[in-house]
């Protein structure tokens, strides 16, 4: 049987090695917990740049929106009056052509319609032609 001096430095000698296995678990655990920490910084400031970038790009996004819901306004506001002006009655040149129809010249165009000269002329040419194929 051991005798009690042997007992005691097997005892202190456990007691080392727990210790010591502590402290080397202790270091791990210290050094874990830092590398662990410097990756969540490091994915912090990975996140933050991402989110930089997308507030940057959600502000382009909503300028091209804007302008794009602008142009939608202006296109709509242009078939409405579109729509307006062909609710009216017939067509702009409409009475010019059954003016022409009819014989006017240019000159009777241009004082009764307020057209231009040149109009008048296009208008006495596109569809003078088909009068005189009628003649």
């Amino acid at each position: 049987m051991l005798n009690d001096s042997a007992l005691m430095g097997m005892v202190f000698l456990l007691m080392l090695i727990l210790v010591v296995a502590q402290w080397l678990l202790h270091s791990r655990q210290e050094r874990l917990r830092r590398e662990l920490f410097a990756q969540q910084k490091r994915e912090i400031e990975t996140l933050k740049q991402t989110v930089g970038a997308l507030c940057s790009s959600a502000v382009g996004v909503d300028k091209r929106v804007n302008r794009l819901e602008r142009q939608g306004r202006d296109l709509e506001e242009r078939q409405e009056s579109i729509e307006q002006s062909a609710h009216y009655g017939e067509p702009p040149y409409a009475d010019a052509i059954r003016m022409v129809h009819e014989g006017a010249g240019p000159e009777e165009l241009v004082r009764e319609l307020g057209i231009s000269r040149d109009a008048a002329d296009l208008i006495i040419m596109m569809h003078g032609i088909k009068r005189d194929a009628i003649t």
